[in-house]
């Protein structure tokens, strides 16, 4: 039982991370568009998402958004692994609602689907720094931006360093132990990664002292690129609301 959840936990860790961590390896068009592009499209689709239980328009997103995926050069597979699991943990919560309303947990989860894909258009394809130049942009106070760029690479260190120490565990362990070693080995394990965390997080703090506490400011410009991304997600936006 106690391998089963070391593994659960170590999965877990690997896949939050993954969730968000910008697709390095690989390049597409979507890539090459100004992030303050893509950040208000993914911001308005969201809006679109969370604003009607209406089947026709959901569906209609769903699609629009999967089809801009495959022509701009998203891979679908890397895609679906990444909001699968939030996907299905928000169906589990509310089927309760299957008696009372059957159509609600469909509805509500697809409307998650389509909200995580489109966070996921923007995390694949766009560093975090430059997502950070456009919420600069947009005039959104620099105290906030900061603050989240810190909370971002923040938390992907935090889950390297859980997944780190589960891998220490399992190359120093021989047998399989009893429940009373996972207590003891797991809170042993606790105290490290919270050791770990704040000797971090003052070396964080530090060395942003020492760069002036600066995010890398970015030039960039809106091109044909950008005008036909933008003349794309306009007419999903109104086609929706024409609907």
């Amino acid at each position: 039982m106690h391998v089963v959840l070391e593994k659960t936990l170590k999965n877990a860790s690997s896949y939050f991370q993954n969730f968000l961590i910008h697709e390095y390896g690989v390049r597409g068009t979507l890539h090459a568009i100004d992030a303050r592009v893509k950040l208000l499209s993914s911001f308005s689709f969201v809006i679109l998402a969370v604003s009607t239980f209406d089947l026709e328009k959901l569906l209609f997103l769903l699609i629009s958004l999967l089809a801009v995926s495959t022509v701009l050069g998203v891979n679908l597979k890397s895609l679906f692994k990444r909001v699968w699991l939030f996907t299905v943990f928000s169906f589990i919560v509310v089927s309760p609602f299957l008696l009372q309303n059957p159509e609600y947990p469909f509805l509500f989860t697809l409307r998650v689907l389509i909200t995580l894909i489109s966070l996921q258009l923007l995390v694949m394809t766009t560093s975090f720094a430059e997502i950070c130049f456009a919420m600069r942009s947009f005039k959104i106070p620099q105290l906030f931006v900061h603050a989240l760029w810190l909370a971002y690479r923040y938390i992907l260190v935090v889950f390297q360093d859980i997944v780190s120490i589960l891998l220490a565990r399992e190359s120093r362990r021989v047998a399989k132990g009893s429940h009373r070693d996972l207590w003891k080995k797991g809170g042993e394990a606790i105290g490290l990664f919270f050791l770990r965390s704040i000797e971090r997080a003052e070396r964080i703090q530090l060395a942003m002292a020492s760069r002036g506490e600066k995010i890398f400011e970015m030039r960039a410009k809106v091109g044909m690129l950008e005008i036909i991304y933008i003349t794309l997600s306009a007419f999903i936006i109104l086609w929706w609301l024409a609907l």
